[in-house]
């Protein structure tokens, strides 16, 4: 499983649960004083757009309600995402999203079969440096999230409402992608099949 919910509790703190990628534990438990944290580029117009397929999961311990959660969605629009690459912090941005209306079902490990999660589907047009390969729909998925100018990006880590988990990039477009056109790619059955693929 690429996602699992992990335990944190301090003496100034009730004990909490937290979201967190497999790929993101190397960073995590190197501490900030390993993390190689840079600055966001001042302009993103270079970076090329992407439209990829994916899920937003929201943190499970904190039971956001479904209107609070396409909130949060739409709150990360416009803003540099964090995505950790080992000790790395590399930035990327949703220029736009669609979320799709379907029941997405997840395997959390100790349930017997899958059942429904709050998790949203989605089809997203990014900014995503070259430097970021994304998957494609049998490798793991590519995690990033909302970043926070008030936290260093491990403690934002901890405390984020939710990540994106961006599953993989649609790769049959032949013209170049705009804010106008994008959605006009947008493949709805590949989009629900990569979002119920269970990480």
């Amino acid at each position: 499983m690429q996602y699992a919910l992990l335990d944190y509790s301090n003496e100034h703190a009730e004990p909490y649960q937290f979201l967190v990628d497999a790929n993101e534990l190397h960073a995590l438990y190197g501490g900030p004083d390993k993390l190689q944290e840079s600055e966001p580029p001042q302009e993103d117009e270079s970076i090329p757009f992407k439209l990829v397929y994916g899920v937003y999961k929201p943190q499970p311990f904190l039971k956001f309600p479904k209107n609070e959660i396409k909130r949060h969605i739409l709150e990360s629009l416009n803003k540099w995402l964090i995505h950790l690459d080992g000790n790395k912090t590399i930035y990327l941005g949703i220029e736009d999203i669609e979320c799709l209306d379907i029941t997405v079902m997840t395997s959390c490990g100790h349930c017997p079969k899958p059942h429904v999660s709050s998790d949203v589907a989605f089809a997203a047009l990014i900014r995503v440096p070259d430097s970021i390969t994304l998957g494609n729909g049998k490798t793991q998925a590519k995690t990033a999230y909302l970043k926070w100018f008030n936290q260093d990006p491990l403690t934002n880590l901890i405390n984020r409402k939710g990540l994106f988990s961006f599953v993989a990039a649609e790769k049959r477009i032949k013209k170049e992608l705009t804010l106008d056109n994008w959605t006009s790619f947008i493949d709805y059955k590949r989009a629900v099949r990569y979002a119920q693929k269970f990480r």
